[in-house]
């Protein structure tokens, strides 16, 4: 991971990775941002505790990403965090986006080797609208719906391989990194059929159910919760 202190990368892990293992948690943080109650939290799929980080999943295969020196975390689509839950022995995928201090100029993505990629796969989602002018030069070919359509596209090639049955996408922007969150709210939630899946949360809202009894009664999540709203929050 990077050292740089303004990273979106480490505010991640720094909160989530003290709680990878708390399930009751990791529940209540996805109720909170979900309105799920999920019956369990599943192990990642690379069996490592319950949240998985920088995650990707057969990119080449799925996505059509097949560039030199592809990598988790480099030159291919991947999700800050994953998590794996079960509601009614349906399993949920729920990836989540993690933004801090991020700021993105109006830049056109727009090639020959993306269109090849995305586009048919864009014409098939069930979840991303077409948009009228085309995919090419479109919104999803801008910063931050590119990274999330990506997201998306994956997600949902996961489920058409069986792997898991539905998604709700989380992105953490925090509500003073303004100029982001109207980018997501004004140009790719109405870009979603279904918007209830999706959810835009500033990081100290999505950890309000461990700032109150019963888990800040644990001293473990009380010093995390701490360390937490010294750095971040306040």
């Amino acid at each position: 991971p990077t050292g740089h202190i303004m990273s979106s990368q480490i505010q991640c892990l720094n909160h989530l990775f003290g709680i990878r293992n708390n399930e009751r948690a990791i529940q209540s943080l996805l109720l909170n941002a979900t309105g799920i109650a999920f019956d369990c939290i599943l192990t990642t799929l690379d069996n490592d505790g319950l949240i998985e980080f920088e995650f990707t999943y057969n990119n080449k295969e799925l996505l059509g990403e097949d560039d030199a020196g592809a990598q988790r975390g480099a030159f291919c689509t991947s999700v800050d965090a994953m998590i794996r839950a079960q509601k009614d022995k349906k399993v949920y995928l729920v990836p989540i986006e993690w933004k801090y201090t991020e700021a993105y100029k109006d830049d056109d993505l727009t090639c020959d080797t993306r269109i090849k990629r995305y586009q048919h796969l864009i014409e098939k989602s069930e979840q991303l609208k077409v948009p009228k002018e085309g995919v090419p030069h479109s919104i999803y070919m801008k910063e931050p719906q590119y990274e999330l359509m990506r997201q998306t596209l994956l997600v949902e090639q996961m489920i058409r391989k069986g792997i898991a049955d539905y998604f709700f996408h989380i992105n953490i922007i925090p509500n003073k990194n303004e100029d982001l969150r109207q980018s997501v709210e004004q140009n790719f939630i109405p870009m979603l059929n279904n918007p209830d899946i999706f959810c835009c949360i500033d990081p100290s809202d999505f950890f309000k159910p461990l700032t109150v009894a019963p888990f800040i009664n644990d001293p473990q999540l009380r010093i995390i919760i701490e360390y937490l709203r010294k750095r971040y929050w306040e």
